[in-house]
């Protein structure tokens, strides 16, 4: 989704701008050139995803800013995860619940829950990833049978024989989301910060997913974050102050 320099028009730098989805004529998203976030405004026609149109290059002029996101190499190793300590919000978030801090990862960079490009108007990906982290852990930890063993014993039991039914199937099915949603993600940060793969071509993602998948979520919440100057949050939808959030620009230039 590349944003890029084409002339001047009337004083005003004019860029190419590769649509990021499907868009109805009018409608405003942002996107960053040269680290400064820029409004577009959608022209007559809409555009469809991936067509490119020019746009007029006028800088927001806040305080608004975005964070270069390291280019050519990942900012630390997998195994640095208590680079920023050990009581860190990214270490603990992602040993005890990795998919949310899957969710954080994701929403800095622009993509939905399932590692894909995200479009106007999707649900936040933290909040559907932690959605279904708390359905596995009740559905595994069988509150549910054990709230009802206090009203019915019958209906207790029916459940908890349901639960176990279900619980081989669920975490079949959690263990391949898992990996699919890590992989998906860490292939687009790898491929937009243009990082090689060093080990196991072609495959190294889905490696790193299967095997690693703790180390992995740590290390791209790592490189998709300034811990040194912006502290770790748990439960914001970014894994950051509000505040505190910047817009990634992967090389030159992103759509936010």
């Amino acid at each position: 989704m590349a944003v890029s320099v084409a002339d001047i028009d009337n004083g005003v730098p004019k860029v190419e701008v590769a649509a990021p989805s499907d868009l109805p004529e009018g409608y405003v998203f942002d996107a960053i050139a040269n680290g400064q976030i820029f409004s577009v405004t959608v022209p007559a026609g809409g555009v469809r995803r991936g067509q490119t149109f020019s746009a007029p290059f006028v800088p927001d002029g806040g305080s608004s800013s975005a964070y270069a996101v390291p280019m050519g190499r990942w900012k630390d190793d997998l195994c640095d995860c208590c680079a920023f300590g050990c009581c860190h919000p990214s270490l603990w978030m992602g040993w005890y619940c990795p998919l949310a801090l899957l969710g954080q990862v994701q929403k800095r960079s622009g993509l939905n829950w399932l590692g894909g490009r995200a479009n106007p108007g999707d649900r936040s990906p933290f909040k559907i990833l932690l959605g279904v982290s708390i359905f596995t852990l009740v559905v595994k930890s069988h509150v549910i049978s054990m709230l009802l063993s206090y009203i019915d014993t019958y209906w207790a039991a029916l459940l908890f024989a349901v639960e176990q039914a279900l619980g081989v199937p669920l975490a079949l099915a959690m263990i391949v989301f898992s990996i699919y949603a890590i992989c998906k993600t860490r292939q687009h940060i790898r491929m937009s910060s243009r990082i090689q793969e060093i080990s196991c071509q072609g495959r190294e993602d889905c490696c790193c997913a299967t095997f690693c998948p703790f180390c992995t979520v740590m290390q791209m919440a790592r490189h998709t974050a300034e811990y040194k100057v912006y502290p770790g949050q748990c439960c914001s939808e970014t894994g950051l102050l509000p505040y505190d959030t910047k817009q990634l620009q992967f090389g030159e230039t992103e759509i936010v």
